[in-house]
């Protein structure tokens, strides 16, 4: 599965196949719905019974897809891999939640694309695969490389929203941004870590950190 970056025109660059876990990307359709079936199990899986659980049987999502072991080991070569493409294609939907979510916040103030980042995380982090992948940490090296990545994605979406309202952001860098969703990230973490809704005093907390935090790379 390719990745992409974000340039400051709103184009985007190939960036390869960081995070993919996949040998070769299928032509087929035949092969397509293949490894669509093999990511909704492990997704499945992954839910009910925990990342190390499907991650260290080579067997147990080939008898819960109905996917052949020649077929499986064309595009995957572990259902560690697997795990690792299902983590780069959640990866790519938050960042076009994040990108939608942006171009249709219903007015005009500052503040509102905190209110997005919030919304974002709470609602992502509320399901069971984010946490236990995020939450818990069961991401492989390349995984966690590519999560850099898109991190800096998602702070460029934020600093180009920023600076409609220039000039009142005009010193506003991408680093900053950078610098917030990071910490919002790890407090998403911190709040969803005992309770499957989230902390909501820790939410709040996280929501009032973004708002003091942008107000003083304000400039006003």
């Amino acid at each position: 599965m390719a990745t992409h970056s974000i340039d400051g025109g709103g184009g985007v660059r190939r960036r390869g196949h960081l995070g993919s876990g996949l040998r070769k990307l299928p032509l087929q359709e035949r092969s397509k719905a293949m490894i669509a079936r093999v990511l909704d199990t492990a997704r499945e899986l992954v839910e009910e019974i925990g990342y190390e659980a499907v991650a260290g049987s080579p067997t147990l999502l080939l008898e819960q897809s109905g996917v052949s072991r020649g077929s499986f080991y064309a595009f995957f070569e572990s259902p560690e891999r697997v795990l690792d493409e299902l983590s780069c294609e959640t990866l790519e939907n938050s960042l076009e939640s994040l990108r939608h979510a942006l171009a249709h916040r219903p007015g005009d103030q500052w503040a509102e694309i905190c209110d997005v980042l919030i919304d974002l995380y709470v609602a992502e982090h509320r399901t069971p695969l984010i946490r236990e992948l995020w939450v818990r940490q069961n991401l492989t090296q390349r995984v966690r490389a590519l999560d850099e990545l898109f991190i800096d994605d998602m702070a460029e979406l934020v600093w180009i929203e920023f600076k409609k309202h220039s000039p009142l952001f005009e010193d506003l860098t991408t680093l900053q941004c950078r610098a917030a969703l990071h910490a919002l990230e790890r407090l998403m973490q911190f709040a969803f870590l005992h309770d499957q809704q989230g902390d909501s005093a820790i939410v709040t907390e996280a929501e009032q950190m973004l708002l003091r935090y942008f107000a003083g790379h304000s400039g006003s």
